[in-house]
């Protein structure tokens, strides 16, 4: 997936107030969020929970590092992410 292809899926899931809504990213098909689960932890970021999937597993996450799981106090958005990230 290149930028343009994640940036496109990912506005489709925003409302008017450019906020994401949790419901529309758990509709995405399976093959998107898998496809976006790798292009987030290529390029070391945080994941949304609801893009996780049977094909995207918790443990393939862990061997990467991602062994934190937060929920953001403002966003109230939950997120999977390394020990270098920090969700507020």
């Amino acid at each position: 997936m290149t930028k343009r292809e994640f940036n496109k899926q990912l506005n489709a899931c925003r409302n008017k107030k450019k906020k994401l809504v949790k419901a529309k990213v758990a509709a995405l098909p399976g093959a998107v969020k898998a496809d976006m689960v790798r292009y987030i932890v290529r390029n070391r970021g945080p994941v949304l929970v609801e893009l996780t999937t049977a094909e995207i597993k918790r443990e393939w996450l862990a061997s990467c590092g991602y062994m934190h799981q937060t929920t953001g106090k403002a966003s109230g958005y939950t997120f999977v992410h390394t020990a270098e990230h920090r969700i507020r």
